[in-house]
């Protein structure tokens, strides 16, 4: 699975009707979220993440842009897809998306997946997950 759990193609396909453009940046704008979103007259950011366990991975860079942009007026948004195959310590397998907005970045970094209030959360892998209120938090004027 590639570093940002497939969710980029996801959520591609799940909303087609957003205007999704990837971004690969580098070292020419580090910190920048994956992807860049706008439907009906509304613009904003995703940055994707995958996780095995309750940690995940922010750099100090990407905590800086997303909170610059909050300050801003923007709108931000982490998507992380908690995805494991189960076992003896873990459990069942598991395959859900949670989705957090920008201004629970530090919180997510310090106290990962288990102890930060996810504005959405889904379960039981992307045929399952709830696409519509996906879309409904992402374009939530409030």
């Amino acid at each position: 699975m590639s570093s940002d759990g497939g969710l980029r193609p996801l959520f591609q396909q799940r909303l087609p009707e957003f205007h999704w453009q990837a971004i690969e940046t580098g070292s020419t704008g580090r910190g920048i979220p994956d992807l860049n979103w706008c439907t009906d007259g509304i613009e904003g950011w995703l940055e994707l993440k995958q996780t095995q366990a309750n940690k995940v991975e922010v750099r100090p860079e990407q905590v800086a842009w997303i909170e610059r942009r909050i300050r801003a007026g923007g709108r931000v948004f982490i998507a992380v897809r908690y995805k494991h195959a189960g076992g003896p310590r873990k459990g069942d397998p598991v395959d859900r998306l949670y989705l957090y907005k920008g201004s629970q970045v530090r919180n997510l970094l310090q106290y990962g997946i288990s102890h930060t209030l996810e504005a959405g959360a889904w379960a039981e892998g992307p045929a399952k997950w709830d696409w519509l209120e996906v879309r409904k938090l992402l374009i939530a004027t409030t």
